[in-house]
């Protein structure tokens, strides 16, 4: 599965594993996020058309592109708030570097990740 593109200079494609890339990083860009969650083992039976890796399944269909993202969070942070900065955050990354439009992205928050020195205060 690759998104391709005619035109008048040839074709281009971009690989799923790039777009994987793209959303990854600018998850982790997003203040609040401390690391991708691996995908549990039951999704990725339940998605067989799509690809997942690294924390992020990716569907590609109809022309768009639908993610699931999964993540640890920090502590302190509004879940809600970065959830939704993550999701605007790889809908832009892919609009800028891709020029696909995203039909949703599902965030998972799979934990929240404390330091020892977090705890210890």
């Amino acid at each position: 599965m690759s998104t391709a593109e005619k035109t008048s200079g040839g074709r281009i494609e971009v690989a799923p594993e790039a777009l994987h890339t793209i959303a990854r990083l600018s998850a982790l860009a997003v203040a609040g996020v401390a690391k991708v969650a691996p995908v549990p083992a039951d999704m990725g039976r339940l998605f067989r058309r799509s690809t997942g890796h690294d924390g992020v399944i990716l569907d590609f269909s109809e022309g768009k592109l639908r993610f699931d993202v999964y993540l640890h969070m920090l502590p302190n942070v509004n879940v809600l708030q970065t959830s939704r900065r993550v999701q605007a955050a790889i809908v832009e990354a892919m609009d800028k570097m891709v020029g696909l439009p995203v039909e949703w992205v599902n965030v998972h928050v799979e934990d929240v990740v404390y330091t020892q020195e977090t705890t210890a205060s």
